[in-house]
């Protein structure tokens, strides 16, 4: 468990940040302490009373990149996506949003007790060593991760904050009558007709006028990949023998992350393997921040030359985008077996491709727009005449319709229930599907009583989506907004 967490320290960050976000209900994010005594050139905003810190910005901004980027761009998400997709705004807006609630909740005297703290650390599962709260797993947990216990704390506190005021704003009764109409709009039954339409490779034509044509007006959007040139310095694991004391000392330090299937804490014997290999690992890493400094001083030279592709699959190159000055050395990365550490030697920023080497880009992009464009075709020709085979009743919350992957699926069902057409078609990558409604049906009681509790969960969460929408409307006219943060 230790070999897994030193090489993943970001994963473990995210994973106490979990407590974090399943405490603050409904959206209200907070991922630091505010200092209420900030000036205009230490903060990106000011919410009424509570400032926004640039400290706060930039932690909250890293932990949503790294969670977009784990969770939806599988590990290749740049700085130059992430500023495309707004990502900075989104930071921003969100604290803003939190702050305002702050405010509303400082009007009202809404504070967290040392013992609403105490609670919420002491029944969090992550922190239990065989069924109880540990204060050395907690500890130790905080101190693998880089934070105090001080300011894990503090940012507890916000999420009670939030919480209590969130529960006194949402806490309303949902109506049966509210459950029925919600249920018959969830459970409403439709029976389709379905047909499949495809469109044949060789009935895609794209002429060289064409992609000439494509070319004249979207020549901007064919870039080169951003390339780094570093200079290397490798430092390896020792393969020395380890001091027997010394891994029975970094199991001792260590050993709340030695856990089997069942959560319980393996033993020295059971662990050791693994606890050689952190602490080698550890090791290491104290000769290679002394690498690191002689390297940035100039008194080591380096091993290599080696060129990094930002879409490189061995590097994190998100760790690169705060690096602009040739001469620079990053922080030592690890890897398998040992720590590198860089020295930019320079940059290669993207430039425009030439004809020839965009035209391949150009031909697949041409080629799946017309492959699109002929699938809507030929559906449009068919829809109002076409005989289907009977799919019999579909809900929404069928995942697995015939012929459709479940993701192909739950887009199909999310078209048929979303549109107010009897008939209509669905474009897919390979295939459009086409549905014809032929009858429909109301839930019956059976069905709606067995979903009782989810309905009632789910009128909350509509209700409770309403109520912060309004809420951060009327607070935002309420407490005064200065955004500095310019991007």
């Amino acid at each position: 468990m230790i070999t897994w967490m030193q090489h993943h320290k970001k994963y473990l960050i995210v994973t106490v940040w979990i407590s974090v976000i399943a405490f603050v209900a409904a959206g209200f994010i907070g991922w630091g302490a505010y200092d209420f005594n900030l000036t205009r050139s230490s903060s990106v905003a000011k919410v009424g009373n509570r400032a926004i810190s640039k400290q706060l910005f930039s932690r909250t901004y890293a932990n949503y990149f790294n969670d977009y980027n784990i969770r939806d761009f599988n590990g290749e998400l740049t700085q130059e996506q992430a500023k495309e997709m707004g990502l900075e705004n989104i930071v921003l807006d969100t604290l803003i949003n939190e702050a305002l609630i702050l405010n509303f909740a400082d009007e009202l005297g809404i504070t967290a007790l040392d013992s609403d703290v105490v609670e919420l650390i002491t029944t969090n599962e992550n922190f239990y060593d065989n069924g109880t709260f540990s204060k050395d797993i907690y500890r130790s947990v905080l101190r693998q991760s880089g934070f105090k216990p001080s300011d894990y704390e503090d940012i507890l506190k916000l999420g009670i904050i939030l919480n209590k005021l969130y529960s006194i704003i949402t806490n309303f009764p949902v109506s049966e009558i509210d459950k029925e109409i919600l249920g018959s709009a969830l459970f409403m039954e439709d029976r389709l007709s379905v047909a499949t339409v495809t469109v044949d490779d060789s009935e895609i034509k794209i002429g060289e006028d064409e992609i000439k044509s494509y070319w004249d007006i979207s020549k901007n959007n064919f870039l080169t990949e951003k390339v780094y040139h570093f200079e290397s310095v490798f430092v390896p694991l020792s393969r020395d023998n380890l001091n027997e004391d010394d891994i029975k000392a970094y199991y001792e330090e260590t050993k709340y992350f030695y856990q089997d299937s069942e959560n319980r804490v393996l033993d020295y014997t059971a662990a050791k393997k693994d606890v050689e290999k952190a602490l080698r690992i550890e090791n290491a890493k104290k000769d290679a921040l002394k690498t690191y400094l002689s390297f940035k001083k100039g008194d080591i030279t380096a091993d290599k030359n080696i060129t990094i592709k930002e879409s490189s699959s061995e590097y994190n190159t998100s760790l690169f985008g705060n690096i602009i000055n040739n001469g620079e050395v990053l922080q030592p990365i690890q890897k398998d077996n040992g720590w590198e550490v860089l020295k930019l030697i320079s940059i290669e920023l993207p430039a425009p491709k030439t004809y020839e080497e965009a035209k391949p880009q150009m031909l697949a992009i041409l080629k799946a727009n017309k492959k699109i464009e002929l699938l809507a075709q030929k559906s449009q020709a068919r829809l109002n005449a076409f005989k289907g085979s009977d799919l019999g009743f579909i809900t929404r919350d069928n995942n697995n319709i015939t012929g459709l992957t479940s993701q192909q699926s739950a887009q199909f069902i999310g078209n048929v229930f979303g549109s107010k057409e009897k008939r209509g078609y669905v474009i897919f990558d390979d295939k459009a599907y086409l549905y014809n409604i032929t009858e429909q049906k109301l839930p019956n009681s059976d069905k709606l009583k067995q979903n009782d509790l989810n309905l009632d969960n789910a009128m909350k969460r509509i209700r409770e989506y309403e109520i912060q929408q309004k809420l951060i409307n009327m607070l935002s006219q309420k407490y005064k907004i200065e955004r500095y943060y310019k991007g």
